[in-house]
Protein backbone atom coordinates (compact mmCIF):
# COMPACT_ATOMS: atom_id res chain seq x y z
CA UNK A 1 0.00 0.00 0.00
CA UNK A 2 3.11 2.38 0.64
CA UNK A 3 3.95 2.32 -3.01
CA UNK A 4 0.27 3.25 -4.61
CA UNK A 5 0.40 6.54 -1.37
CA UNK A 6 3.84 7.13 -3.03
CA UNK A 7 2.35 7.35 -6.55
CA UNK A 8 -0.37 9.27 -5.78
CA UNK A 9 2.36 11.53 -4.13
CA UNK A 10 4.47 11.66 -6.32
CA UNK A 11 3.47 11.23 -9.91
CA UNK A 12 1.75 14.08 -12.13
CA UNK A 13 -2.09 12.90 -12.46
CA UNK A 14 -3.16 13.49 -8.79
CA UNK A 15 -1.31 16.50 -9.03
CA UNK A 16 -3.18 17.85 -12.05
CA UNK A 17 -6.77 16.44 -11.33
CA UNK A 18 -6.56 18.36 -7.85
CA UNK A 19 -5.71 21.57 -9.69
CA UNK A 20 -8.44 21.26 -11.64
CA UNK A 21 -11.06 20.87 -9.11
CA UNK A 22 -9.45 23.91 -7.20
CA UNK A 23 -9.41 25.70 -10.13
CA UNK A 24 -13.16 24.93 -11.22
CA UNK A 25 -14.06 25.70 -7.60
CA UNK A 26 -12.37 28.78 -8.02
CA UNK A 27 -14.21 29.75 -10.79
CA UNK A 28 -17.84 28.51 -10.30
CA UNK A 29 -17.27 30.61 -6.28
CA UNK A 30 -15.57 33.79 -8.55
CA UNK A 31 -18.73 33.48 -11.02
CA UNK A 32 -21.28 33.49 -7.86
CA UNK A 33 -19.00 36.35 -6.85
CA UNK A 34 -18.83 38.68 -9.50
CA UNK A 35 -23.06 37.71 -10.58
CA UNK A 36 -24.57 38.17 -7.38
CA UNK A 37 -27.91 35.96 -8.18
CA UNK A 38 -30.85 37.37 -5.69
CA UNK A 39 -31.92 34.21 -5.19
CA UNK A 40 -30.89 32.37 -2.56
CA UNK A 41 -31.44 28.69 -4.25
CA UNK A 42 -28.85 30.00 -7.09
CA UNK A 43 -25.89 29.60 -4.28
CA UNK A 44 -26.96 26.05 -3.51
CA UNK A 45 -27.74 24.46 -6.69
CA UNK A 46 -25.30 26.14 -8.78
CA UNK A 47 -22.32 25.13 -7.18
CA UNK A 48 -23.82 21.64 -6.28
CA UNK A 49 -24.17 21.02 -9.85
CA UNK A 50 -21.03 22.12 -10.95
CA UNK A 51 -18.54 21.03 -8.26
CA UNK A 52 -20.61 17.72 -7.23
CA UNK A 53 -20.61 16.87 -10.89
CA UNK A 54 -16.68 17.49 -11.36
CA UNK A 55 -15.86 15.45 -8.12
CA UNK A 56 -17.62 12.47 -9.22
CA UNK A 57 -15.66 12.20 -12.66
CA UNK A 58 -12.44 13.08 -11.20
CA UNK A 59 -13.51 10.27 -8.47
CA UNK A 60 -13.67 7.72 -12.05
CA UNK A 61 -10.93 8.81 -13.81
CA UNK A 62 -8.27 8.94 -10.87
CA UNK A 63 -10.03 4.92 -10.37
CA UNK A 64 -9.17 4.08 -13.83
CA UNK A 65 -5.49 5.56 -13.49
CA UNK A 66 -4.79 3.82 -10.31
CA UNK A 67 -6.35 0.50 -11.94
CA UNK A 68 -4.17 0.75 -15.53
CA UNK A 69 -1.04 2.79 -14.39
CA UNK A 70 1.19 -0.53 -14.53
CA UNK A 71 -0.28 -1.74 -17.32
CA UNK A 72 -0.23 1.63 -19.48
CA UNK A 73 3.69 2.75 -18.10
CA UNK A 74 4.62 -0.98 -18.58
CA UNK A 75 6.31 -1.81 -14.96
CA UNK A 76 2.99 -4.80 -13.73
CA UNK A 77 6.12 -7.53 -13.82
CA UNK A 78 8.11 -5.14 -11.64
CA UNK A 79 5.15 -4.75 -9.70
CA UNK A 80 4.32 -8.41 -9.14
CA UNK A 81 7.90 -8.63 -8.84
CA UNK A 82 7.81 -6.88 -5.49
CA UNK A 83 4.55 -8.10 -4.40
CA UNK A 84 3.69 -11.39 -6.36
CA UNK A 85 0.12 -12.01 -3.75
CA UNK A 86 -2.05 -10.28 -6.91
CA UNK A 87 -4.75 -9.76 -4.41
CA UNK A 88 -2.82 -7.36 -1.85
CA UNK A 89 -2.00 -5.47 -5.23
CA UNK A 90 -5.35 -4.65 -6.15
CA UNK A 91 -6.92 -4.15 -2.26
CA UNK A 92 -3.61 -1.75 -1.53
CA UNK A 93 -4.99 0.33 -4.73
CA UNK A 94 -8.33 -0.03 -4.20
CA UNK A 95 -8.04 1.31 -0.91
CA UNK A 96 -5.72 3.96 -1.79
CA UNK A 97 -8.08 4.66 -4.55
CA UNK A 98 -11.31 5.20 -1.94
CA UNK A 99 -9.87 6.58 0.60
CA UNK A 100 -7.70 9.44 -1.71
CA UNK A 101 -11.01 10.31 -3.55
CA UNK A 102 -13.20 10.49 0.07
CA UNK A 103 -10.39 13.33 1.51
CA UNK A 104 -10.56 14.65 -2.29
CA UNK A 105 -14.08 14.95 -2.24
CA UNK A 106 -14.81 16.39 1.06
CA UNK A 107 -11.88 19.27 1.10
CA UNK A 108 -13.30 20.24 -2.29
CA UNK A 109 -16.83 20.59 -0.68
CA UNK A 110 -15.45 22.34 2.06
CA UNK A 111 -13.71 24.74 -0.17
CA UNK A 112 -16.79 25.09 -2.86
CA UNK A 113 -19.04 25.76 0.51
CA UNK A 114 -16.64 28.54 2.04
CA UNK A 115 -16.33 30.22 -1.69
CA UNK A 116 -19.93 30.15 -1.95
CA UNK A 117 -20.94 31.41 1.44
CA UNK A 118 -18.46 34.06 0.70
CA UNK A 119 -20.39 35.07 -2.48
CA UNK A 120 -23.74 35.18 -0.61
CA UNK A 121 -22.49 37.28 2.25
CA UNK A 122 -21.03 39.83 -0.60
CA UNK A 123 -24.52 40.06 -2.05
CA UNK A 124 -26.48 40.21 1.13
CA UNK A 125 -28.21 37.06 0.20
CA UNK A 126 -29.30 34.96 3.43
CA UNK A 127 -28.62 30.77 2.75
CA UNK A 128 -29.05 28.26 4.29
CA UNK A 129 -26.06 26.75 5.39
CA UNK A 130 -27.15 23.42 5.81
CA UNK A 131 -28.61 23.00 2.43
CA UNK A 132 -25.27 23.83 1.29
CA UNK A 133 -23.69 21.53 3.43
CA UNK A 134 -25.84 18.72 2.60
CA UNK A 135 -25.47 19.26 -1.55
CA UNK A 136 -22.00 19.22 -1.45
CA UNK A 137 -20.80 16.95 1.12
CA UNK A 138 -23.33 14.60 0.18
CA UNK A 139 -21.40 14.43 -3.68
CA UNK A 140 -18.94 12.12 -1.42
CA UNK A 141 -20.53 8.78 -1.34
CA UNK A 142 -21.03 9.21 -5.14
CA UNK A 143 -17.29 9.74 -6.08
CA UNK A 144 -16.20 7.15 -3.50
CA UNK A 145 -18.92 4.48 -5.10
CA UNK A 146 -17.90 6.35 -8.83
CA UNK A 147 -13.53 5.66 -8.05
CA UNK A 148 -14.83 1.98 -7.40
CA UNK A 149 -16.81 2.31 -10.49
CA UNK A 150 -13.92 3.22 -12.48
CA UNK A 151 -11.58 0.85 -10.97
CA UNK A 152 -13.45 -1.81 -11.85
CA UNK A 153 -13.69 -0.60 -15.17
CA UNK A 154 -9.93 0.26 -15.80
CA UNK A 155 -8.67 -3.56 -14.69
CA UNK A 156 -11.29 -5.04 -17.49
CA UNK A 157 -10.39 -2.21 -20.16
CA UNK A 158 -6.70 -2.49 -19.29
CA UNK A 159 -6.11 0.88 -20.52
CA UNK A 160 -7.11 4.45 -19.24
CA UNK A 161 -8.85 5.45 -22.31
CA UNK A 162 -10.74 2.64 -22.74
CA UNK A 163 -11.70 2.37 -18.82
CA UNK A 164 -12.35 5.49 -18.74
CA UNK A 165 -14.96 5.41 -21.55
CA UNK A 166 -16.59 2.49 -20.29
CA UNK A 167 -16.85 4.44 -16.64
CA UNK A 168 -18.54 7.00 -18.74
CA UNK A 169 -21.13 4.99 -20.76
CA UNK A 170 -22.08 3.44 -17.28
CA UNK A 171 -22.73 6.74 -15.13
CA UNK A 172 -23.96 8.39 -17.99
CA UNK A 173 -25.98 5.72 -20.17
CA UNK A 174 -26.43 2.81 -18.72
CA UNK A 175 -29.36 3.91 -16.39
CA UNK A 176 -31.12 4.88 -19.53
CA UNK A 177 -31.43 1.19 -20.61
CA UNK A 178 -32.72 0.16 -17.20
CA UNK A 179 -35.47 2.51 -17.35
CA UNK A 180 -37.00 0.58 -20.26
CA UNK A 181 -37.28 -2.16 -17.56
CA UNK A 182 -40.36 -1.73 -15.27
CA UNK A 183 -39.26 -0.86 -12.07
CA UNK A 184 -35.50 -1.59 -12.23
CA UNK A 185 -34.93 1.77 -12.80
CA UNK A 186 -35.66 2.48 -8.71
CA UNK A 187 -32.40 0.05 -8.62
CA UNK A 188 -30.06 1.64 -11.05
CA UNK A 189 -26.73 2.48 -9.91
CA UNK A 190 -27.46 6.10 -10.41
CA UNK A 191 -30.82 6.17 -8.65
CA UNK A 192 -29.04 3.81 -5.96
CA UNK A 193 -26.21 6.64 -5.46
CA UNK A 194 -28.41 9.31 -5.14
CA UNK A 195 -30.51 7.68 -2.87
CA UNK A 196 -27.59 7.62 -0.63
CA UNK A 197 -26.25 10.14 -0.74
CA UNK A 198 -29.52 12.42 0.12
CA UNK A 199 -30.06 9.52 3.23
CA UNK A 200 -26.86 10.44 4.82
CA UNK A 201 -27.34 14.33 4.35
CA UNK A 202 -31.46 14.11 4.80
CA UNK A 203 -32.38 16.52 2.01
CA UNK A 204 -33.57 15.66 -1.34
CA UNK A 205 -36.00 13.21 -2.24
CA UNK A 206 -35.51 9.74 -1.80
CA UNK A 207 -37.01 6.01 -3.51
CA UNK A 208 -35.08 3.78 -1.43
CA UNK A 209 -34.21 3.63 2.11
CA UNK A 210 -30.53 4.35 3.51
CA UNK A 211 -29.82 0.55 4.44
CA UNK A 212 -31.05 -0.98 0.85
CA UNK A 213 -29.48 2.55 -1.07
CA UNK A 214 -25.99 1.32 0.76
CA UNK A 215 -26.62 -2.30 -0.24
CA UNK A 216 -27.45 -1.44 -3.96
CA UNK A 217 -24.03 0.71 -4.74
CA UNK A 218 -21.66 -1.83 -3.12
CA UNK A 219 -23.59 -4.83 -5.62
CA UNK A 220 -23.05 -2.42 -8.44
CA UNK A 221 -19.53 -1.52 -7.14
CA UNK A 222 -18.33 -5.62 -6.56
CA UNK A 223 -20.79 -6.72 -10.05
CA UNK A 224 -18.01 -3.75 -11.82
CA UNK A 225 -15.30 -5.08 -9.69
CA UNK A 226 -15.41 -8.22 -10.08
CA UNK A 227 -15.34 -9.48 -13.42
CA UNK A 228 -11.68 -7.44 -13.74
CA UNK A 229 -10.24 -8.70 -10.10
CA UNK A 230 -11.05 -12.03 -11.29
CA UNK A 231 -8.93 -11.86 -14.41
CA UNK A 232 -6.24 -10.16 -12.78
CA UNK A 233 -6.00 -12.72 -10.79
CA UNK A 234 -6.32 -15.76 -13.17
CA UNK A 235 -4.47 -14.25 -16.38
CA UNK A 236 -0.74 -14.60 -17.56
CA UNK A 237 -0.03 -11.05 -17.23
CA UNK A 238 3.34 -9.61 -18.96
Amino acid sequence: MRAEIAKVRYLPMPRWTAAALAALTLIVGAALLIIAPTDPGKYVSVPNTAISTAIELSALVFGVWLATLEFSSGTLQRTLTAEPDRNRVLTGKLVVALVVVAAGALAVAAAGGGLTQLAATHAGIDIDDGDLAAALFGAAPGAISAAAVGFGFGLIARSPGGGIALGLVFLLVFDGFLSFIPGAEDYSYGQLSQDLGNNITGVGETVNGLAVALIGVIAWCVIVVAPGWTRFLRSDLR
